[in-house]
């Protein structure tokens, strides 16, 4: 599929137009699948937007400039959602100029290997200076320091799952679940060596790891059958056992995972 056929690719050249025109406009950040040339049909929009001033300003307006609007609201993150007449889903952040460096405080949490095409519109070039100062453009997910935290992290909702499975808290457990998938997912892409798509694990999981990880990922899931979560979180213990081994954890917490059950 050519670029120039998806409607996104052509609300994002609207959105481009609209913000180069818009003199309050100082600087435009996209994010997300069209950044990596991973976008498609099915693909959100993303976008900060810096501005040099807020006042009277109504983001809801601004962006019905892309396209006609069916709902505008915002998440429980913070993020502006809009949902445009075409089904096409967009995230916007939009932040006075003086807050540009919260770009900064994302150096090693995200990939900025794509820096230039996250650069949409930048008139007084501090998008570009920003995002020049940021050093670690893709991190390194396989330290021994982040392995270390992802395998306490899992330790803790391994734990507090157990505890909801004894109580016959099974919708709570089904729920706590999701927080074990979630680091097995990161625990799972470092041991296959596939750390890309770590903002969102679950994302191309299907073509990005093995047949045999899947398989064994795909056991950790459930429905809110009780004896199913039962199976599932067994499952889920016996693949942290498999990668606390291959990623080599210490003793002290594979100890600790033993004794959770």
């Amino acid at each position: 599929m050519q670029m120039e056929t998806i409607t996104q690719h052509q609300m994002i050249n609207a959105l481009r137009s609209i913000a180069q025109k818009d003199d309050n406009v100082s600087a435009v950040l996209m994010y997300g699948s069209f950044t990596k040339d991973e976008g498609d049909i099915y693909s959100d929009i993303e976008f900060y937007i810096f501005l040099k001033s807020k006042e009277s300003f109504c983001s809801e307006n601004w962006v019905s400039q892309i396209h006609p609007l069916n709902l505008y609201f915002i998440n429980e993150h913070g993020s502006e959602v809009a949902i445009f007449e075409n089904m096409i889903r967009g995230e916007f952040h939009f932040l006075p100029t003086n807050e540009i460096n919260v770009i900064k405080s994302w150096e090693g949490l995200v990939e900025f290997s794509e820096s230039e095409k996250m650069n949409l519109v930048d008139k007084e070039g501090l998008l570009a200076d920003t995002l020049n100062q940021i050093k670690i453009k893709q991190p390194n997910r396989k330290t021994e320091e982040n392995i270390l935290w992802l395998c306490q992290s899992l330790l803790n909702v391994l734990l507090t799952t157990s505890n909801l499975i004894k109580r016959h808290e099974f919708a709570h457990a089904h729920q706590s679940l999701a927080g074990t998938q979630k680091y097995l997912l990161w625990l799972i892409r470092i041991a296959a060596n596939q750390t890309q798509h770590w903002e969102s694990p679950t994302k191309n999981l299907e073509t990005d790891i093995d047949d045999k990880w899947y398989s064994e990922f795909r056991s950790t899931t459930s429905s809110l059958d009780s004896e199913d979560i039962k199976t599932a979180f067994h499952n889920s213990l016996k693949l942290s056992e498999r990668l606390f081994r291959e990623l080599k954890v210490g003793l002290p917490l594979t100890n600790l995972l033993d004794k959770i059950e």
